[in-house]
């Protein structure tokens, strides 16, 4: 059963928290547990005291199955000692969680007939004689309004008394599991790892505070990319610790899922991210290719005449002197390094363009992403300026594909995000629950 949310007007929180069904389902699986260890500790005895083996190795059997039946036989002891425990616990938490819901109960059905009357105070026109008047005002207190105050009064100590039971009772319950795995049985390192793990509640606190930043800084790497290394950061953070918590049996295995989930989203948002700056820098080098070509074939059109005249006085013998042949050649020469020349400038040209400027609307597009947007609007642009060249038109394709992946991947990411930490409001609880249910320690439990 849910516990109450809202415990004004006695408390902020709940002051008796806890799961009487979850206690009892833990003692029923503890019990099952128990009786399967003492099926194996009698199996174990039986095959130590057999007579119908013989030799070494029967000794050696019968030895170790005795050892490890006398093992069996204290983890049987520890389970069914913890869950009688437990057992009781579980009954005395629910009779506190009763006695605490009646006292809420009580409170606010009094504090609505406290708020009620203030109204009808406030309606009432000042009086005017004084002190003397208030002595017999409060002499002629409303019968129900009087009751109710008593009644707020009497829930708050009901609820108090409940309290110091309540923490009583756990102090005491707590001391005797205790005392109860304080046997011959030696935990391994594992064993008291996991302890440790589900003793430090502030593992808990840091995975819960890292998953919020996270959240808040992958809202802000939207506009300022630089800070999205953080937001994987935090997120790492969180995937630690919940996996850690997980193998200790202290956290749900759904919750890994999950980290896994958004750390692969991560990944693959910032590979499609990688890709598209490696295309638009392959762009470029592309259209400055071409634009080299271009202008060098330009330059060359225009000066083919002079560099013809040029070479065909360069070859005459004859009539013309080695001086005039040697001006033909140089001649040629530096019109052919003029149309290079040429080239070169408008190959800069390219790689040196300042990168486009963006609408609103193209930033949008690429979730905020201010430098995506310039980048796949710098590649359309080389595409567009040499429509016929297939080299620029795949990049242009490959770009839109990973810009594509990059939305996905923030989609499906906040997407799993904004349900993991609302669904609990909408299922009242039941999300969390349903978490619960895919805990399971890696190795042995006793």
């Amino acid at each position: 059963m849910a516990r109450p949310k809202d415990w004004q007007p006695l408390r902020e929180s709940d002051p008796v928290p806890g799961d009487p069904s979850g206690v009892r389902s833990q003692v029923t699986h503890m019990n099952k547990i128990a009786e399967y260890l003492r099926t194996q500790a009698k199996s174990l005895t039986a095959m130590a005291d057999a007579d119908n083996l013989k030799g070494k190795y029967a000794d050696k059997l019968a030895e170790d199955a005795r050892g490890l039946g006398r093992k069996l036989d204290l983890a049987e002891d520890r389970y069914r000692e913890v869950k009688g425990h437990l057992s009781g616990w579980a009954d005395e938490l629910e009779d506190f969680q009763k006695a605490a819901d009646k006292a809420l109960t009580d409170a606010q059905d009094a504090q609505r007939v406290i708020d009620s009357h203030k109204g009808k105070d406030n309606e009432k026109p000042a009086d005017k004689k004084g002190s003397q008047d208030d002595k017999a005002g409060s002499a002629d207190e409303d019968p129900a309004l009087k009751r109710a105050k008593e009644d707020l009064a009497d829930a708050r100590r009901r609820l108090n008394t409940t309290e110091g039971d309540y923490q009583e009772r756990a102090t005491h319950y707590a001391g005797k599991i205790r005392s109860s795995i304080d046997d011959d049985m030696k935990d391994s390192w594992w064993n008291d790892f996991k302890g440790w793990v589900a003793d430090a509640d502030w593992l808990g606190d840091i995975a819960d505070w890292a998953s919020w930043a996270a959240t808040f800084v992958g809202v802000v790497a939207m506009f300022f990319p630089a800070v999205g290394v953080i937001a994987l950061a935090l997120t790492v953070v969180v995937a630690a610790i919940h996996i850690t918590q997980a193998l200790t049996g202290n956290g749900s295995w759904f919750d890994v899922v999950m980290d896994l989930g958004a750390l692969k989203l991560a990944r693959n948002g910032m590979k499609a991210a990688k890709a598209v700056k490696a295309l638009q820098n392959s762009s470029r080098k592309t259209a400055a290719g071409l634009a080299n070509r271009q202008a060098k074939s330009q330059a060359a059109r225009g000066n083919a005449g002079a560099r013809k005249t040029a070479a065909r006085s360069e070859r005459k013998r004859g009539g013309t002197s080695r001086k005039n042949r040697e001006r033909a050649r140089a001649k040629r020469l530096r019109l052919e390094g003029e149309n290079r020349a040429a080239g070169k400038r408008a190959s800069d040209e390219v790689r040196d363009a300042e990168m486009p400027q963006i609408t609103a609307q193209e930033k949008a597009s690429a979730i905020g992403d201010k430098a995506l947007a310039r980048q796949m609007k710098d590649i359309n642009r080389w595409r567009d300026t040499y429509p016929d060249n297939p080299a620029l038109a795949s990049n242009a394709s490959q770009a839109q594909r990973h810009k594509d992946a990059i939305q996905g991947s923030w989609a499906a990411s906040t997407g799993l995000d904004a349900a993991d930490k609302g669904a609990d409001a909408v299922t009242d609880d039941g999300y969390s629950r349903m978490k619960d249910r895919m805990t399971a320690p890696v190795g042995s439990q006793w």
